[in-house]
């Protein structure tokens, strides 16, 4: 009622035969946001066990090997997804005024912070309860739409093994497996058969509202602790003929953020 209220919007049944309401919104880029409160819980499917890990000299397993199962990574839960818009500081602003949601980094282009940020990392707000590093993510570019979306799994050899699972079968990795800066989780990222990026990941940082945004320069060597290096595939900097049709209509158009001088050091920094 006071999100409903605030956007001016009206609060509506999710659907014929469902629990729960809804409050349709869209923000600046055009993406429909559909907030709701009431929907039906179930209950969660089997999750994959972690293995003991011996670490050190702290150790757990004696008298017994290491045989992760070759089975398909099980999903807990969707952790966040990842947005391009060339309406950045509108759609971030959107999302902190309107769903209250706070900042865990910015990254900025190299030598342009005063400019302000073009890539941003956001967490629900749960006051002394911890939330995950971020929920959404979103970045400057020509596109308007999904980057992909992640999907958390128990650890890193669920991760691993189910990675060899879809391998095995045709799919065909996108960047990994590695560790990330900012979240710290360990990723690991695939094309699904429609062409949409996913990831798996495990053991992603938490925060609760006391802890300050971070600011960094944004460069492709900088997405990783470790792993192999990050693919075009991955930046989105493969040339193709649809691409080339975002960046003009990007350019052209008049509520646009992304100038020419913008997507030239956008191009430095994921060659960097």
């Amino acid at each position: 009622d006071r999100l409903a209220r605030h956007a001016g919007a009206r609060v509506r049944p999710v659907g014929p035969g469902r629990a729960g309401a809804v409050v349709g919104l869209v923000d600046p880029t055009g993406f429909p946001v559909g907030v709701v409160h009431g929907a039906d819980s179930h209950p969660a499917l089997p999750e994959q066990v972690a293995l003991p890990l011996n670490t050190g000299t702290a150790k757990r397993r004696l008298n017994a090997t290491q045989r992760p199962a070759r089975e398909p990574a099980r999903v807990q839960r969707l952790g966040h997804v990842v947005l391009e818009t060339p309406r950045f500081g509108a759609a971030l602003d959107w999302y902190l005024d309107t769903l209250g949601m706070i900042v865990s980094d910015f990254l900025f282009l190299p030598g342009q912070r005063g400019l302000g940020p073009t890539m941003a990392f956001l967490r629900c707000d749960r006051g002394a309860a911890p939330a995950d590093h971020h929920t959404l993510a979103m970045h400057l570019g020509p596109g308007s739409g999904y980057v992909h979306s992640a999907y958390q799994v128990t650890d890193l050899d669920a991760l691993a093994a189910g990675g060899e699972y879809l391998r095995e079968r045709g799919y065909r990795r996108t960047w990994g497996i590695g560790r990330h800066i900012q979240g710290s989780q360990l990723f690991d990222y695939w094309r699904d058969p429609d062409r949409l990026m996913v990831e798996h990941f495990a053991d992603g940082d938490l925060f609760d509202a006391s802890v300050e945004p971070g600011w960094a320069p944004l460069s492709a060597s900088g997405l990783a602790q470790w792993g192999p290096p990050v693919t075009r595939d991955f930046l989105g900097t493969t040339p193709s003929p649809a691409r080339l049709r975002e960046l003009t209509a990007a350019l052209r158009a008049e509520d646009t953020e992304l100038t020419a001088a913008r997507l030239l050091a956008l191009m430095k920094a994921m060659s960097s």
